[in-house]
C-alpha cells in the first residue's frame, strides 16, 4: 500500500479496518495504535477513496475496509491516471524545452490609470543600460499626471540608463533630466498618427495605449526585445546618415 502512495496510517488503518471487521473509531484507532484524531482523518481520507465506508448499528455508527478488490480498482484508476498525466507533459515537452531556455516570452497586462506606472516601476526594477522609447507626448501628458512623471525621472536619475527618446508633440518639448536621455523629436511632416508607445529596456519591451483605456503589455523575451532594439538602431543609422 506505501508503494501507492498510501501513508504508513492509511496502510495501517486499512488493514486494521479489514482484519477487524465493522468497528468504532475508537477501536480502530486503539486496534492500530494510531491517535483517534488521526484515525478520523485517515478514515475521511480513505472513504473518499472508495476503500472505506460506513454502517449504521443501532444508534451506533462503524466503519469498515472494503474488499482488497477495491485496491485493484483503485490501482487500476491510478494506472489511467498517470498514463493521462504522462500524455499530457510528452505533449508539453516543446513548451518546457522553450522555457527552460528562456525562449518563451513571458506576458504582462495592466490596465487602467495604473499601467504606464507599473511599466515605470519594471523599467526602475530592471535597471537597465540602455531604454529607447518612441511615444506620443501629447497624449501622454493628456492621460498621466506631471507628478507621476517627476517620481520616474528621479529613479532614473539613480542608474541613469543611455536613454533614446523618440516622440510626436505638439506642445512643449521635454525637459532633458540627465545628460544620459537623448531626446528627437520626429519632425511633424512625417504625419504619423498614433496614441501609444513602444519602450524597450534589457530583455523586455512594453507596448502602451493611452488613449481611452489605458493598457500596458510588458513582454519579457530576448529575442523580441533585441529585434525592436534593431529597429531603433537603424532609425539612428538612418538619422544619423
Amino acid at each position: 500500500m506505501k508503494s501507492l502512495g498510501f501513508t504508513e496510517s492509511e496502510a495501517t488503518i486499512y488493514l486494521t479496518s479489514l482484519e477487524m471487521g465493522p468497528a468504532s473509531v475508537q477501536d480502530i484507532a486503539k486496534k492500530a495504535k494510531v491517535s483517534r484524531v488521526t484515525t478520523y482523518a485517515v478514515i475521511e481520507s480513505l472513504t473518499e477513496r472508495g476503500l472505506m465506508s460506513s454502517v449504521e448499528k443501532g444508534k451506533k455508527r462503524l466503519f469498515v475496509a472494503e474488499s482488497p478488490e477495491r485496491l485493484v480498482s483503485f490501482v487500476t484508476a491510478r494506472v489511467k491516471e498517470m498514463e493521462t498525466t504522462l500524455k499530457e507533459v510528452q505533449s508539453s515537452i516543446d513548451e518546457l524545452k522553450m522555457i527552460q531556455r528562456g525562449e518563451k516570452p513571458v506576458v504582462k497586462m495592466f490596465e487602467g490609470p495604473e499601467a504606464l506606472n507599473a511599466c515605470q516601476k519594471d523599467v526602475i526594477f530592471t535597471k537597465p543600460k540602455m531604454i529607447d522609447e518612441f511615444f506620443n507626448m501629447d497624449t501622454f501628458r493628456a492621460a498621466y499626471s506631471l507628478e507621476n512623471g517627476s517620481d520616474y525621472e528621479n529613479e532614473i536619475k539613480k542608474f541613469k540608463p543611455k536613454t533614446r527618446s523618440y516622440f510626436v508633440v505638439k506642445g512643449p518639448e521635454p525637459n532633458k533630466f540627465t545628460s544620459s536621455v537623448e531626446f528627437i523629436k520626429i519632425p511633424s511632416e512625417v504625419g504619423l498618427d498614433f496614441t501609444g508607445g513602444i519602450v524597450a529596456y534589457g530583455n523586455k519591451v512594453a507596448l502602451s495605449r493611452v488613449s481611452r483605456k489605458q493598457i500596458a503589455v510588458i513582454i519579457e523575451s530576448e529575442e523580441i526585445a533585441n529585434t525592436v532594439k534593431a529597429l531603433f538602431d537603424y532609425i539612428d543609422f538612418l538619422r544619423k546618415k
